[in-house]
């Protein structure tokens, strides 16, 4: 078996059956195995598969009973036989050659784990505005696979897949995260000496949150998970990684400073003007400017709050003595 797909999913009605088939496409071009496995979708997810896989002769249906991808992969790792093995989800679009191309990679280039740039859509103009802004460096920083489309080694890349034996050096995911869990298993790729390739042969078409409710609840998650990640693999954190944290901070002493003096306004002052610099060039209308800059607040804030709170509790399971 060359190829083993492992596609954790839960609750993606409104993507799966785009995905479903541009990943059954896809992975008929190599001699290939697919495994769905479902966290328990409330949504009708499990049933829609339950109907689509039972034709389709290397299509297994997994149930996980714990629901996150962590556990998910982890339960069906061991069943799969591929040489390489592809850890993928239910609300991305997969160009026809994604595997084929992977492979060609592997076989061509001095890479461990590929994967390709993420193009962020949004279904509506509420969903255009936030892939527009998941996708600029001011909404997220750093991030290579949503604001680079350059071929390049880098730190992680979404929807990767990696040859067999890196997993079996390193381990699987680490089920104490449910968010940021590729990027603990990517960061511990580098720092056991992988190589970790992004392609824009691999470039897929991701569906982002179609409301800021959602989007806050997902990037709030993000920021909450990511102190474990630093202190479970050392030597990965950047300054930027704490950019939100810190805006959050400046931005409260700002307005406590407000009634002494009104130079603290500044800084909420200089956020908001570059905010709609970016938002009026990346967007047309006032309308989606405005909720561009209602956006990267929310990305910002969300991310920077989970942050403070999951550092907080990092610093307080180190603080207090356990119990023997």
């Amino acid at each position: 078996m060359l190829l083993s797909i492992i596609v954790p999913v839960r609750n993606e009605i409104a993507h799966i059956s785009n995905s479903f088939r541009s990943i059954i496409k896809a992975a008929s071009k190599l001699d290939s195995e697919i495994f769905f496995v479902d966290g328990r979708s409330d949504d009708g997810t499990y049933e829609w598969l339950q109907n689509v896989t039972k034709t389709i002769d290397n299509c297994t249906l997994v149930i996980n009973n714990k629901k996150y991808v962590s556990h998910g992969f982890n339960q069906v790792f061991n069943q799969a036989k591929g040489k390489y093995i592809s850890r993928i989800d239910g609300h991305t679009v997969y160009p026809e050659n994604y595997f084929s191309n992977a492979i060609s990679i592997f076989q061509n280039q001095s890479a461990d784990v590929v994967g390709g740039p993420a193009k962020h859509v949004g279904t509506g103009w509420k969903g255009e505005i936030i892939a527009t802004c998941m996708m600029h460096p001011f909404g997220t920083g750093n991030s290579r696979f949503r604001i680079s489309s350059k071929e390049q080694f880098v730190d992680t890349v979404p929807f990767p897949i990696y040859k067999r034996e890196v997993l079996k050096k390193i381990g699987l995911y680490d089920e104490e995260l449910i968010k940021n869990q590729d990027d603990e298993l990517n960061y511990r790729c580098i720092a056991s000496g992988f190589k970790i390739l992004m392609s824009p042969a691999l470039t897929t078409k991701y569906f982002v949150r179609e409301n800021a409710t959602d989007l806050s609840k997902q990037y709030y998650l993000y920021g909450l998970y990511k102190p474990m990640v630093f202190k479970k693999v050392n030597n990965v954190h950047k300054m930027y990684h704490y950019a939100p944290a810190f805006h959050i901070l400046f931005s409260f002493i700002s307005l406590i400073f407000f009634p002494v003096t009104k130079v603290s306004i500044y800084y909420i002052l200089c956020y908001l003007i570059f905010s709609l610099i970016f938002s009026f060039v990346n967007n047309k209308g006032i309308r989606a400017t405005i909720y561009s800059v209602f956006i990267f607040a929310t990305i910002h804030y969300s991310y920077g709050m989970g942050f403070m709170v999951g550092y907080l509790r990092s610093l307080l399971e180190i603080l207090t003595p356990k119990r023997l």
